[in-house]
């Protein structure tokens, strides 16, 4: 195996050397793991499409020339052969966290055989023994075939189907592309200039041009397509000057967005979804919690079906509703809610448990749903039992048939 001379005291060099590590490891797989460098090569690598694009270019300013500068042997590895790589893994590898928190990419080769959809059935669990498990998220048929995203479920049509030509080489033309209000839920819409209908751009089966005019669905006024890219560009240069782990700054902003955005926009849910993760990390504003979850849960179900995320909303909502409880302040509370609750948190629990980004208050959570069920439970029993014990008390009572004097004063 080449020895690589890298400098560990250069900070730029460590920072360029956790992104080529990955690389690093795939190209000495021939001498580490034989099997497993079979198996990454039977992965697409798109080089081909990748020739005298950004991409190939950014590969060989940035990774392939810092190779070369740290001591890769040209001779034994060639620029190609790291081309294909970066191919493989750009195409193939998951996006993941350890159990520190820190992201990274992984790859799979049997779960990066699996097709892609924008209505994944599909949901995939990183274990903490970094092992990854591929769960059905909606039911599926016998023959049916098995998808997962390649791309964001949360992100806007367009973001989606360039962010897949850019990196898959494809152009998605999935059911949920092909829908303008992408199953109604509008996550993509912006709101009409003269009536505030949703406005929706027909999709195009047979093009990857993105410039069709929008139209409003109520009152069908029409929108150029460059007008609705420049009013979420400004907005995305708005949100670059948000502190995004202020609550206060997130609830401001989302607030003035709903004025331009449909209510389950993609820029929203994902500033509700950040609000809920710093809610929940200061323990604070659990009704707050529950409003927004109510708000993410019903859209997510309908574009990923029972998926990891799903789950995570479950589980805030739940906590949050256990919180309001425990705090004595039951009547903020929908009725039925901890009869909902109990099959909602098994079904995330069980998806979840094992997961590296699994909450710390999982079990707490657990335990004390549990407990809330069992005081429900006894209280319901104690309440049966003095009621059963009225009537008997009702039926042991003499009965005394009325005396004629008595009778005589009623009439």
């Amino acid at each position: 195996m080449q020895k690589l001379s890298i400098n560990t005291e250069s900070l730029e060099s460590l920072s360029k050397l956790t992104v080529a590590i990955l690389v690093l490891r795939c190209l000495f797989l021939p001498q580490t793991s034989p099997q497993d460098w079979i198996r990454l090569r039977l992965l697409q690598d798109h080089v081909e499409e990748r020739k005298d694009t950004k991409l190939q270019k950014l590969c060989q300013d940035f990774l392939v020339n810092y190779l070369r500068d740290i001591g890769l042997n040209k001779n034994q590895i060639s620029d190609n052969e790291i081309h294909q790589v970066c191919g493989i893994l750009d195409s193939n590898a998951f996006e993941s966290k350890t159990l520190d928190g820190v992201e990274s990419r992984a790859v799979f080769p049997l779960s990066a055989m699996v097709n892609s959809s924008c209505l994944p059935n599909m949901t995939h669990v990183t274990r903490k023994d970094r092992k990854m498990v591929l769960v059905a998220s909606r039911d599926i048929q016998k023959g049916q075939e098995l998808f997962i995203c390649y791309t964001g479920t949360r992100w806007g049509r367009i973001t989606r189907q360039k962010h897949l030509l850019l990196t898959k080489h494809f152009f998605c033309r999935c059911p949920r592309c092909l829908d303008p209000t992408e199953c109604d839920t509008f996550i993509s819409s912006i709101k009409c200039l003269e009536c505030e209908g949703y406005m929706v751009q027909e999709a195009q089966s047979d093009s990857t041009e993105f410039s069709m005019p929008w139209h409003c669905q109520k009152c069908r006024h029409e929108m150029e397509h460059k007008k609705v890219v420049a009013v979420e560009t400004m907005i995305g240069q708005m949100l670059k000057l948000v502190n995004k782990n202020s609550t206060h700054h997130l609830e401001q902003v989302s607030r003035k967005l709903k004025r331009v955005l449909t209510s389950h926009h993609y820029i929203l849910l994902e500033i509700y979804m950040n609000l809920v993760t710093l809610y929940g990390n200061n323990k604070e504003k659990h009704e707050r919690i529950v409003e927004l979850c109510d708000i993410l849960i019903p859209v997510l179900q309908k574009l990923e079906g029972s998926s990891k995320a799903v789950a995570f909303m479950l589980i805030a909502r739940i906590g949050s509703q256990v919180s309001i409880c425990k705090a004595g302040n039951k009547e903020l509370l929908k009725s039925g809610w901890l009869e909902e609750s109990l099959p909602n948190f098994d079904d995330a629990y069980t998806l979840i448990k094992s997961d590296v980004q699994a909450p710390d208050a999982l079990i707490e959570v657990k335990v004390s749903l549990t407990n809330l069920k069992d005081k429900k439970d006894s209280d319901n029993k104690d309440f049966l039992e003095l009621d059963t014990k009225d009537k008997h008390s009702d039926k042991d009572k003499a009965y005394y048939p009325p005396s004629e004097e008595n009778i005589e004063k009623l009439l």
